[in-house]
């Protein structure tokens, strides 16, 4: 799909370039002043080919509604880029407005393959990461999920943590 309208959800003061910008706070880059726990949004529905949430979901407090949301305001095939702490990360502890953790299958429930959803509203996974930080005990870490995702998942998150958990959904209607 060509590049085209882009939302940046929780832009705060860094907005994507040429985004249009949607945050609780009016800051320099906020076009929409809105608070995102209140659905729907002040938005037009199938409007965006691009969507941009870094560091926000942990935020807010109905995920399901604001996923259901950003399908109503994409286009069909609208790319969906998700940046948010990986549970293990101290990040995703220490701010006490985190309502929720991620793992790496958290979105795996709007996906299209899914047997188990919440919503009729479907994204298809394009891709999912996690990413380290760049010390020794990192690389290790990163060896091991590299290796073993799952495993390391399940059992040494908490030993050799993450940073940041990156997802990015496609639009189905």
């Amino acid at each position: 799909m060509a590049q085209g309208e882009t939302l940046d959800i929780g832009c705060g003061g860094s907005k994507t370039p040429g985004a249009v910008g949607i945050d609780i706070l009016p800051a320099p880059g906020v076009d929409i002043v809105h608070d995102l726990n209140k659905l729907p949004w002040p938005v037009e529905a199938d409007r965006f080919e691009r969507i941009v949430c870094s560091h926000v979901l942990e935020h807010l407090v109905d995920l399901v509604g604001v996923m259901n949301e950003i399908h109503r305001v994409s286009k069909n095939g609208a790319r969906v880029k998700i940046l948010t702490p990986h549970f293990s990360s101290l990040n995703s502890w220490e701010d006490p407005t985190h309502t929720r953790h991620f793992a790496l299958r958290s979105f795996s429930f709007f996906d299209t393959e899914s047997r188990h959803h919440y919503t009729d509203k479907r994204l298809k996974t394009v891709d999912v990461k996690i990413t380290f930080g760049g010390g020794l005990w990192d690389l290790i870490g990163k060896i091991h999920y590299k290796l073993w995702p799952v495993l390391w998942e399940k059992h040494f998150a908490f030993i050799w943590r993450a940073r940041n958990l990156e997802v990015e959904l496609e639009v189905v209607k």
